[in-house]
């Protein structure tokens, strides 16, 4: 064995040329790998380990201390007894504390959940307003020049406009929404109208954009309700 050991010692040096970390070219993936894993190991267990958890550890951690300095200060033939005590005393604190955290972790699981969805509503109510601003304007602003084919296809990206209005917010129970998105309809028609007709007034279409004004302003207000909730 020391003869086998020498000779490979005495062997010449022909590897790859260390890298800035010391490790050999051939075995840079490797050693990528273990701090890949090493990384995801310290993720998962400070998620593991939560704050709610800490205060348990610590909590129990100066109960046991409490117990064994009481503890050794008393008969050897005593300790099984403490050792017993203090497994029974940290296995009931657990027991409590264990179930509320995990009540308490799903509870604001589920508040941030709910948070979230309400700020995508309020979020996509909002760039649905924008949108319908935007060709509203654009209709208003080549009113006079419009032919029947621009109608026509102004009419069927509406239609598909209100088709994504009410697949985006048919699930939406929030009660500004659910007014904020029959008011968006009732424009959209409007608009609808307007080309179907061939009618060229502005009065009506300036009186449109004033509306989507209102709605925008309201959108605006129901986006920081949500994200403040």
């Amino acid at each position: 064995m020391l003869l086998s050991g020498f000779l490979l010692l005495s062997l010449p040096k022909t590897g790859a040329p260390l890298n800035s970390r010391g490790v050999k070219g051939p075995h840079r993936l490797a050693f990528h790998a273990i701090q890949v894993s090493d990384s995801r190991s310290h993720v998962m267990l400070k998620g593991f380990v939560s704050k709610h958890y800490a205060v348990l550890v610590i909590v129990a951690s100066l109960v046991v201390i409490l117990l064994l300095g009481v503890g050794f200060t008393s008969r050897p033939s005593d300790w099984a007894g403490w050792m017993q005590a203090i497994g029974l005393i940290v296995g009931l604190m657990a027991a409590v504390a264990v179930p509320a955290i995990q009540r308490r972790q799903e509870a604001e699981l589920a508040r941030k959940q709910l948070r979230d969805r309400e700020v995508g509503y309020a979020r996509r109510m909002q760039y649905l307003c924008g949108e319908l601003s935007e060709l509203q304007g654009r209709i208003s602003l080549n009113l006079t020049h419009l032919r029947a084919s621009d109608r026509h296809s102004l009419k069927y990206t509406l239609q598909d406009y209100l088709h994504r209005l009410f697949e985006s917010h048919k699930q939406d129970l929030n009660d500004d929404r659910v007014v904020l998105a029959h008011e968006l309809r009732q424009v959209a028609n409007d608009l609808i109208d307007e080309l179907d007709s061939g009618r060229t007034d502005r009065v009506v279409f300036m009186a449109l954009e004033k509306r989507l004004q209102k709605l925008a302003h309201r959108c605006q207000v129901n986006a920081a309700m949500a994200e403040r909730s």
